[in-house]
């Protein structure tokens, strides 16, 4: 009998082991490490911890994080000068540090990363004056022509201050500096802000290498110019205090080289190799060098890729008219695309090159923000595309949000460049410890919403222990780690984070238009908007000249990227200048069937021979736009394909028999969903975002009807079937109920596995308060009573103890209620409400528990534990820390509980502490169970 059964039983032993893994599925559940949050890692003023490293790797795994970027930095506010100087950036013992790092990194699984220089952007105090930022300096005499001139042209005066940096300039025993190098001396007439090209010239050779000047000057008032690169000085912006030193000249590939060679070669002697190490790659900072306009070779380059000399045109870049407005804006485009491409090539794309030799990545926020942020000289796509994988930011409650939002260029420049990981510093903030998953989870929906697919927190502060609790910080960010009050809650905050992340970073985006914009420089793409021409409801990417020129392709009518991605049009900047070979492209573009849509241009950028090029331009365009002129006519077919001028896009859409990709009807007026849509081989997956904070029933109509759509919960990994689904012709559609700032996976697929239906659909049946007088206990050693009674659920901030208003921590509320067989039908389900909740919850019921809660709806399904009778309910409250820091700053320093080098608030620069505003807290609203269908 045991063998028959052993034989019975092998079949379904076989079945189990051959049913294929649903990977998407899996992965949504438990997400890989390359999908969980990480954090810039901040080793403030350079100091740190062996053992406390240790300690705080192992918690971020615990918590499901899934590593750091190592940021020595230093700070801006430290008041009473709390915390001391630590060891210099790339010093044996700082290297020793970040050694123990990576040996951790590899016992625990976690990735790393490593910033390029203490603080930002790349440099060092081994940076030698030659490969220092650059600056074009001059100095200027008026002269009386028709005589001999015998002059001395003094060396231009260099920068004292820029900004609130002092600059590093080394000097000789002259006061000149130990490095710069001659550019021209120029003549031209006085007092003319307008100039013919044959009234400046070039009399450097009339100048001998002590700077006097011997020359024959004709008739007439003369300016005479002498124009010299020399070092502007700049140094790192917040270094360690034992690190400054100079950033480095990043149009120099001399430059980047010896600057990362000095590291990688530092980090060999103490690592040995550094292929397949939990170290991954380096990394830089945002680009914000002041009054960087030269390179020492940027003369020979410019002639080279423009064929003709940058040197007559330099009154130019003082404010000077050459020739007239229009020769002199095609000289300043060729000038600036030169600085885009010198950068791109000598720094981003050569640290590429020499990190990869070393079996590293390299990254960099290279997509701004530009102006009138920062100066940043570059075209934000190529930059990115150059990067092994690009990186953005965004903030939270910034007076200049919208520049700040720097996500939707990276991710256009990864579709572009077949880049899989989206990733940015993420909810960079001067708001200390008053922010928590609640405010933060919006924004980084927003960012996903743009195309992000991993998270980077700014900043998860390394504290040792003599630095106390919160402990030693920069002055900015959010400050996710392990002293922050609601770190022992956080693990649900970064799964959920983690979901998103996985699922975003499956497959190829989906969206219909490639929106061009342009081939000058500096060019950054602006935060995602709905286009007047496009309208709500299809989503699109930006592309560059280099996109057009090497990457795309047209099959059947449909504009495609090597690895898949395609665009139904591709619509033209509305300008009149355009690249010759760009529009070459796109000639050939059309002809193989592609619709292009936007204005006729008649120019071309450059001086460059532009006589020639602007010939071909006009041969060009009539035959692609024809009789078109966007009013009488608005169409010309040529080849296979079309050029639209007059019609808005989601007209042309609309004619190519595409509706909108998504879709909704709401019943409150002022709602709005924001989405995302990626594609894999076999499913397409919709991220969904509410942005408004109110709850409301929506009809959501999908762009796909061959699949069935489930419903993906990124909270808690559940997924769903859905009830009434209505399918038409081009279009599926179903209702649900929309939360306030919720956010969901819709999840279309063929042969979906069995899930239970969705409460999202289900009318509520009846809801039952639990009402009464709660049992609050409160940790040991905190200044407040261990056990008390809440009569209502109100904030902490208001309770009758006075000690518990500043209560920052983890508090557990205990309540028992009763149930009757009426209370729970049978076939009904039955879910926890918890109301308002500030900041995260973690809930027991009847000694099970449900999990942690940290952003609305703090609800749970509670069917299976619930019993006829007493049911006993155990809910933890963590709230954020800005309550502890006020409170402790009433009382005497002995008695208190926290210790920083932030004694400000809310940020560190406002006001002392004992002013700040305290943070509603704890479990705020009903407590409700709610029954559905």
């Amino acid at each position: 009998m045991k063998k028959i059964a052993l034989l019975c039983f092998l079949p379904l032993l076989l079945w189990s082991n051959t049913t294929p893994k649903d990977e998407l599925l899996e992965g949504f559940k438990n997400p890989p490490m390359e999908a969980r949050p990480m954090a810039l890692w901040d080793w403030t003023n350079g100091n740190f911890s062996l053992s406390q490293i240790t300690y705080e790797m192992e918690q971020a795994k615990a918590k499901g994080m899934g590593g750091f970027d190592i940021w020595d930095v230093g700070v801006l506010v430290d008041e009473k000068k709390v915390i001391p100087a630590g060891a210099p950036f790339m010093s044996e013992e700082s290297v020793q540090g970040i050694a123990h790092a990576v040996r951790e990194g590899e016992r625990l699984g976690l990735r790393l990363g490593l910033i390029t220089a203490s603080s930002w952007n790349a440099g060092g105090d081994w940076v030698k004056p030659e490969h220092g930022v650059m600056g074009l300096f001059k100095t200027e005499i008026k002269i009386k022509g028709g005589q001999k001139i015998t002059e001395k042209l003094a060396f231009p005066t260099l920068p004292e201050k820029l900004g609130r940096d002092t600059p590093i300039i080394e000097k000789d025993a002259n006061g000149l500096p130990t490095f710069y190098k001659e550019v021209a001396v120029l003549a031209m007439p006085s007092d003319q802000k307008s100039l013919k090209n044959n009234e400046i010239i070039n009399i450097s050779d009339k100048m001998n290498d002590k700077g006097e000047l011997s020359w024959d000057a004709p008739q007439g008032d003369w300016l005479v110019v002498r124009y010299v690169c020399a070092p502007t000085g700049q140094p790192l912006k917040v270094p360690s205090p034992n690190s400054r030193g100079r950033m480095i000249d990043h149009f120099s590939a001399e430059a980047t080289e010896a600057h990362l060679m000095y590291i990688i070669e530092r980090l060999q002697k103490e690592l040995g190799s550094l292929k397949n190490r939990s170290l991954q790659y380096l990394y830089t900072d945002s680009y914000e060098a002041s009054s960087a306009i030269w390179t020492p070779k940027i003369v020979s380059e410019f002639e080279k890729r423009w064929g003709y000399s940058m040197i007559p045109y330099l009154p130019v870049l003082d404010g000077k008219v050459v020739e007239n407005q229009d020769i002199s804006r095609r000289f300043s485009f060729d000038y600036r695309k030169l600085l885009s491409d010198l950068i791109i090539e000598n720094h981003y794309a050569k640290c590429v090159e020499i990190c990869k030799k070393y079996g590293l990545q390299f990254s960099a926020e290279a997509g701004g923000p530009g102006q009138p942020i920062h100066n940043v000289p570059f075209e934000d796509l190529k930059a990115l595309g150059s990067l092994s994988f690009p990186r953005g930011e965004f903030w939270n409650k910034h007076p200049q949000l919208e520049l700040l939002q720097i996500i939707k260029g990276i991710s256009s420049a990864a579709h572009l460049y077949n880049q899989k990981y989206v990733e940015a510093e993420s909810f960079t903030s001067v708001w200390l410890w008053q922010e928590g998953p609640q405010e933060l989870k919006p924004l980084a929906d927003r960012a996903f919403c743009e195309g992000l697919n991993r998270i980077v927190y700014h900043t998860f502060p390394h504290t040792p222990a003599e630095a106390g609790n919160p402990g030693w910080v920069y002055n900015f960010g959010t400050l996710i780690h392990v002293n922050n009050s609601w770190w022992e809650k956080s693990k649900s905050f970064h799964e959920y984070l983690a979901r998103c992340s996985y699922l975003l970073q499956q497959g190829n985006f989906v969206g219909d238009v490639a929106f061009y914009y342009g081939d000058q420089a500096p060019n950054f793409v602006k935060p995602k908007y709905v286009h007047p021409s496009l309208g709500r409801g299809y989503d699109y990417d930006v592309v560059n000249s280099e996109a057009i020129l090497k990457f795309m392709s047209v099959k059947e009518g449909k504009i495609f990227l090597p690895y898949g991605q395609f665009y139904e049009v591709l619509v033209l900047p509305d300008e009149d200048e355009v690249n010759l070979d760009v529009l070459k492209k796109l000639e050939k573009m059309v002809f193989d069937g592609a619709t292009i849509i936007g204005r006729k241009p008649t120019k071309t950028y450059t001086l460059s021979n532009y006589e020639q090029k602007e010939k071909e331009i006009k041969a060009i365009t009539e035959r692609l736009w024809g009789r078109c002129d966007s009013v009488n006519v608005k169409e010309n077919k040529y080849g296979k394909g079309k050029i639209i001028w007059g019609k808005t896009v989601r007209e042309v859409l609309a004619e190519r028999g595409k509706v909108p990709d998504f879709q909704f009807t709401a019943s409150l007026d002022s709602a709005m969903l924001d989405y995302i849509h990626r594609r894999t081989a076999n499913d397409d997956i919709y991220f969904i975002r509410n942005t408004k904070n109110a709850t409301y029933e929506a009809n959501l109509t999908f762009r796909n009807t061959d699949k069935t759509p489930q419903l993906w919960n990124p909270t808690d990994g559940s997924f769903y079937e859905l009830a009434n689904v209505q399918k038409e012709a081009n279009t599926t559609t179903f209702r649900l109920q929309v939360q306030p700032y919720e956010s969901f996976f819709i999840v279309f697929r063929k042969n979906p596995k069995k899930a239970p239906l969705t409460d999202k659909q289900s009318p509520i049946l009846a809801t039952k308060e639990i009402k009464g007088e709660w049992e609050v206990r409160f940790p040991h050693g905190w200044g407040v009573p261990t056990r008390t009674i809440f009569p209502d659920l109100v904030s902490w901030t208001n309770a009758k103890d006075t000690a518990i208003h500043y209560f920052s921590g983890i508090a557990a509320y205990y309540k028992t209620f009763e149930l009757t067989n009426e209370d729970m039908p049978q076939g009904k389900r039955i879910f926890l409400d918890l109301g308002r909740v500030r900041e995260i919850a973690d809930v027991w019921l009847n000694g099970q528990h449900l999990g942690e809660r940290c952003f609305v709806p703090y609800s749970y399904e509670i069917t299976p534990y619930l019993k006829v009778g007493k049911n006993y309910l155990v809910i933890e409250v963590a709230n954020v820390l800005n309550n502890r820091m006020v409170g402790d700053a009433k009382v005497p320093e002995p008695y208190r509980r926290t210790k920083s080098n932030i004694i400000k608030g809310p940020n560190a620069w406002m006001r002392p502490w004992a002013e700040v505003s305290l943070v509603e807290s704890g479990l705020l609203g009903t407590v409700k169970l709610i029954t559905k269908q």
